[in-house]
């Protein structure tokens, strides 16, 4: 693609070019980066005053500094020496000589990032649905693919392998050494605490819960209204009456059970027979428990809490509507329930109130402890501690792995953030979870150094931190906020249906984008001078005026961008995509790779590096990208400088964290 210069005229000289008369020059690209020792050619586009393009002008190629870069009679510019030459195009149209300028910065060669270590692992980020703890030391969670973690006398967390890739959905046992499980396609695993085999029951059914009394009396139950009961030799069936799913079961004795499923399925069991019972909500309840056979709860979607006194079941009002899949409690006056984004509902004999974790994970299993504490289980292998009881608890997260989207570091201290509304801050080489208010997902994360960071996500998250403590911001929309760029003491949200928020204070003001796209991503090189990129080829920019659409050469998807400066910047996207913008306008690269780019970041104007699906790692070095070898094959979602340090941390998938050495 042309890039338009500027021209001039010295005099009133007329000429012709192949017969016709030269009124503009065009060089393309405008500015050009190189290291020492490399070279770009530039092209020119001569066009007469109807705008046609004129053939084989004759143009005299000029540097001002030698020393800096050469160009020759092809316009062929070489870099000899760090600096910066300014590059002349001349030739002589209707009104005299005309010009083109080219500036050409040339930097020392900087070599490739050689190799990467793990500065963050993740143990495991399978979503986790059941939780139990043998009351000697040992808790349990479980969840899909097979997934099995085990913390022994609150040692780290371990994967137990089981020898399956079903989704096991629950776990209870009798006794440290007689343990169940059970999930989908019939699975039932029983195990002595070392190892797992195998149970038939003839069916493969989806089996939801598994739970009992004593290794004479398990309960199992499922898909279609099933039920099951292990008598301590067999699995024998029981006539529910029902055809809806089961996703909860709990009795204080043999002759009071109680089980909840979809549609408001609360059923009863006498010892002989199971009965429907009357609800106040036909929702989808997922779990039940009690105390006694006149206090048992069950809780379902939309923040739903119902409430058996023993004549009658009764809804109880709670702090929230979010969907709760989980509870257990100590006492009648000490009850948990637990559901999505964290949420998590304390009854203290009167009433429920609602209790911050600082994590947003969605939260599916809660096991109570011997000594009394509580863990909860849930999405990416999520499990978070509990001690003491209601508002003065305390929580531990002891391990979550969720994807990992933005990274920023100011001075010797850096976050990452990503799905559940998780925020790590990395002390000394580990990576801790940060205790912040209750948010949904967060997809970005920049700031003015360590006292004003802004953290964005879903639903209009927006959450801000002064040095000390993590705050939620007002926010004036309610969906997707996707990036934040800051600088200059200000910052800039953009998001889902061309949303654009400014702040240079505490509060946010919605900018008009001219744009519905979805945008992706920003970046300023200063507070005139902001760009944002998103969907179908969206480039916007910002003059500190208002912002103004952009030609560019695609109609991919961009979902970064990074520059050094006004007149350098990059935008990637899907398949490979990436473009340049030389300060006039932007041109499309050669595609380096067929896979999703999705972050970029760099140490000058010939070190940039992108990152994205399947393990892609490129770098430019101010003439071509070229493909890096990197240690992982998962998608990587953000770059940034490690503060203090020549290193580059990149972050994505599993929770995982790298850094090059």
């Amino acid at each position: 693609m042309s890039l338009v210069l500027s021209g001039c005229s010295d005099g009133p000289t007329q000429s012709t070019v192949a017969g016709s008369r030269l009124v503009s020059l065009q060089v393309s690209p405008a500015s050009v980066n190189l290291p020492a020792g490399e070279q770009q050619s530039l092209t020119v586009e001569a066009r007469d005053a109807a705008g046609a393009v004129l053939p084989s002008p004759v143009i005299e190629w000029r540097s001002d500094a030698p020393a800096v870069a050469t160009v020759n009679a092809s316009g062929v510019v070489r870099a000899v020496a760090p600096g910066i030459a300014r590059i002349t195009a001349n030739a002589t149209g209707v009104s005299g000589p005309l010009s083109a300028l080219v500036t050409a910065t040339v930097t020392a060669d900087v070599p490739d990032i050689a190799s990467w270590r793990t500065a963050r692992a993740g143990l495991t980020d399978v979503t986790l649905l059941g939780a139990w703890d043998d009351g000697a030391g040992t808790t349990y969670a479980v969840g899909q693919n097979g997934g099995v973690l085990r913390s022994r006398n609150d040692g780290p967390w371990e994967v137990v392998p089981v020898g399956t890739t079903e989704t096991i959905a629950g776990i209870w046992g009798s006794s440290p050494t007689d343990i169940w499980m059970v999930g989908t396609n019939g699975l039932v695993l029983r195990g002595n605490g070392s190892a797992f085999a195998p149970v038939s029951t003839g069916s493969s059914t989806t089996y939801l819960e598994v739970w009992g009394r004593s290794a004479t009396e398990v309960y199992i139950t499922g898909d279609r209204g099933v039920i099951l009961r292990w008598d301590g030799s067999r699995f024998e069936p029981m006539v529910t009456g029902v055809t809806d799913e089961l996703w909860g079961i709990w009795g204080p004795n043999p002759t009071t059970l109680f089980a909840v499923g979809n549609n408001g399925t609360i059923l009863r069991y006498n010892g002989s027979t199971w009965t429907r019972q009357s609800v106040p909500d036909a929702v989808p309840f997922f779990d039940v428990w009690g105390t006694s056979a006149g206090n048992v709860f069950a809780v379902g979607i939309q923040g739903t809490v119902v409430r058996f006194d023993g004549v009658q079941w009764q809804r109880m009002p709670t702090p929230g509507t979010a969907n709760l899949f989980a509870l257990r409690g100590r006492a009648f006056n000490d009850v948990y329930a637990v559901g999505n984004s964290g949420a998590t509902y304390h009854f203290d004999g009167t009433s429920w109130r609602a209790l911050t974790l600082g994590i947003g994970s969605n939260l599916r299993a809660v096991a109570v402890r011997a000594d009394g504490a509580l863990r909860f289980a849930g999405w990416y292998g999520t499990v978070i501690t509990l001690r003491g009881i209601g508002p003065g608890a305390s929580t531990v997260v002891e391990t979550s792995n969720p994807p990992l989207l933005s990274l920023y570091g100011s001075g010797n201290t850096m976050f990452a953030v990503g799905f559940g509304g998780t925020v790590l801050r990395r002390q000394g080489e580990q990576w801790i979870t940060e205790k912040v208010p209750s948010a949904n997902d967060l997809y970005s994360i920049n700031g003015n150094g360590l006292a004003d960071i802004v953290a964005v996500g879903d639903t209009g998250s927006i959450l801000r931190y002064d040095g000390t403590t993590w705050r939620r911001d007002a926010s004036p929309v309610t969906g997707v906020l996707r990036y934040v760029w800051s600088g200059g003491g200000q910052h800039v949200i953009v998001g889902e249906r061309g949303t654009i928020l400014r702040s240079n204070g505490t509060a946010w003001t919605p900018q008009q984008s001219g744009t519905q796209r979805f945008l992706r991503a920003a970046w300023g090189a200063d507070a005139q001078n902001v760009w944002a990129v998103g969907d179908s080829g969206t480039v916007l920019r910002f003059d500190g005026g208002q912002w103004r659409s952009m030609a560019v050469p695609t109609q991919s998807r961009l979902r970064a961008i990074w520059g050094t400066g006004a007149n350098d910047v990059f935008a990637v996207g899907d398949t490979g995509t990436v473009l340049r913008y030389d300060g006039i306008s932007w041109r499309a690269f050669p595609r380096p790779t067929a896979r999703d780019l999705r972050a970029l970041w760099g140490r000058g104007p010939t070190e940039v590096y992108a990152v994205g699906d399947s393990g892609t790692v490129l770098r430019f070095n101010g003439v071509a990208w070229k493909t890096l070898n990197a240690p992982w094959k998962s998608t990587v979602y953000t770059l940034f400088g490690v503060p203090g340090t020549g290193r580059v941390a990149g972050a994505g998938e599993g929770g995982r964290i790298f850094e090059s050495n």
